[in-house]
């Protein structure tokens, strides 16, 4: 089989798995595919064209991939969950991972509450910030000052 037809198959396929999946990886793949492909019609080097399919897929990968997807991602809107993140919370129940006890209130909502670290307490009062969110825990840190 022609080498050509190799690297546009490799393209095809890398085309499906990104329709299949949405992450925005094999995308650049197949653009490596396309041009090992345009390097394969010049030379019958495999090796040549085996650089040129690493070269422009991770170049693609590396420098167009992380603006791609920062366009996708700026209109993705924010779940309440995610909108929490970064907030500033008053602890209503003490903090302690080892207790397996917290809770922490967020505007008018009360929230079961961890540290980000196991041996970090919070005393009810104290203000934090939360880091993420763990199924329906808040995980925060001490907020400084």
């Amino acid at each position: 089989m022609n080498n050509t037809l190799i690297w546009l198959i490799i393209a095809a396929v890398c085309v499906i798995i990104e329709i299949c999946t949405l992450a925005l990886t094999t995308i650049w793949f197949a653009f490596g595919s396309i041009a090992a492909a345009l390097v394969s019609l010049a030379t019958d080097s495999v090796i040549l064209q085996c650089v040129a399919f690493f070269v422009v897929s991770f170049a693609f990968l590396l420098l167009i991939r992380p603006s791609v997807v920062r366009r996708f991602n700026s209109r993705r809107t924010k779940t309440n969950v995610d909108s929490v993140i970064g907030k500033t919370v008053v602890v209503t129940e003490p903090i302690d991972n080892f207790g397996n006890s917290g809770r922490a209130k967020v505007g008018d909502i009360e929230w079961a509450a961890r540290s980000n670290s196991d041996g970090v307490t919070m005393p009810v009062g104290s203000k934090a910030t939360v880091v993420r969110v763990e199924g329906v825990k808040l995980i925060v840190n001490p907020k400084e000052g």
